[in-house]
């Protein structure tokens, strides 16, 4: 899987811009503020359909303009699709192959896996970031995992709209009977991909600090009730808490309140890891991502890497070229010092400045 070809219109700072990628890596240079990231997020963008940064979709149309456009041209299996999204206002609409596309039938061609430096954060911050985190890294693998969690949020969205309303018991449990058979679905693909992903996760940890702690990942239902008794165990438990939630007007447990726990040794590591031990548990999950992918998928990801390396000590950044270096599939990493990058293949750099992209000879 490939980028082959990729331009903007009015997207971020970019009033046009045109790449025509390397299959292996592409180095994006240039100073801070100069858009090295917002090319990373049109890719994202592209395989997505989410913005990364952006609170609102307006955000990613350039200033003084009302609309943006992001093409690619993927390869993929020897076939050529076209990806496209428009963006008017805050209306967004995917294309691929040149016809407007639901988003299930859009996904499928591009699968990116993006490293930031404020992924750093994922140990220590919210149990939100890193239910978002599982909830991208399953629908990257399975597509149509996506539905299974729409489902679920708009019958949560019903189920606190009836606790607010004062809704008689009935049509509150009617409810609750859609809302178990949607989360079952989420519980038990973040359950199966946790326990996929972390031997090997295990694994590459201890290879990148080359220390005899151990890390860990384990999924942490907020019913535990869940994975055993499923969709009569949900309800259940939604109809002991239902008084309590009315007083609150939503919903306490259920995957929406889930969690995933990162472990150093048999020790919680957002207590006692170190911010190396978290930037390396951090990069051991998006290897194990990727690896995961290429075995039960049969899929190797499009890579984006931003300025990871100013991140990363000496040691750790070495380890992560080591990687890089045996990585098949196509990279795209920023930098501002070209210098911190140990690239020994092939490559195409790219310079950024003010919203321009040109290429630089090697």
């Amino acid at each position: 899987m490939q980028v082959t070809h990729l331009a903007l219109r009015n997207f971020r700072n970019f009033a046009e811009a045109t790449v025509t990628p390397h299959p292996r890596f592409n180095v994006i240079t240039g100073h801070n503020g100069q858009g090295k990231t917002n090319l990373l997020e049109s890719l994202f963008w592209l395989g997505t359909l989410r913005p990364h940064r952006a609170t609102r979709l307006r955000e990613l149309v350039q200033w003084g303009q009302k609309e943006a456009y992001v093409e690619g041209r993927i390869l993929d299996q020897g076939l050529e699709h076209r990806l496209a999204v428009e963006l008017k206002g805050s209306t967004r609409q995917a294309l691929r192959e040149g016809k407007n596309s639901r988003a299930a039938a859009y996904f499928g061609a591009l699968s990116v896996v993006l490293f930031v430096p404020e992924d750093v954060g994922l140990v220590r911050g919210s149990p939100e970031s890193r239910r978002r985190f599982l909830d991208r890294a399953i629908f990257t693998g399975r597509t149509p995992y996506l539905a299974s969690v729409l489902d679920y949020r708009r019958a949560l969205d019903g189920r606190n709209r009836l606790l607010r309303d004062n809704a008689p018991d009935p049509l509150i449990e009617a409810f609750e009977e859609t809302l178990a058979i949607h989360a079952v679905k989420v519980i038990e693909a973040r359950t199966d991909y946790v326990s996929s992903i972390a031997p090997q996760f295990s694994g590459i940890y201890q290879s990148i600090v080359g220390e005899d702690s151990a890390g860990s990942l384990r999924y942490r239902p907020s019913i535990v009730t869940a994975e055993k008794n499923g969709v009569d165990g949900l309800r259940e438990v939604w109809a002991m808490d239902r008084e309590r939630d009315r007083q609150r007007g939503y919903t306490q447990r259920g995957p929406h309140t889930d969690d995933m726990s990162f472990g150093l040794g048999d020790r919680s590591a957002k207590t006692y890891a170190s911010q190396g031990q978290q930037r390396a548990m951090v990069l051991a999950l998006k290897i194990a991502e990727i690896g995961l992918l290429q075995k039960k998928f049969g899929r190797t990801p499009v890579l984006l890497l931003d300025d990871v390396s100013s991140e990363l000590d000496p040691q750790r950044n070495a380890r992560l070229f080591d990687f890089l270096d045996r990585f098949e599939g196509q990279v795209f990493i920023t930098t501002t010092d070209p210098s911190f990058l140990r690239i020994d293949t092939d490559k195409r750099t790219w310079q950024v400045s003010d919203g321009q992209v040109t290429v630089q000879e090697n």
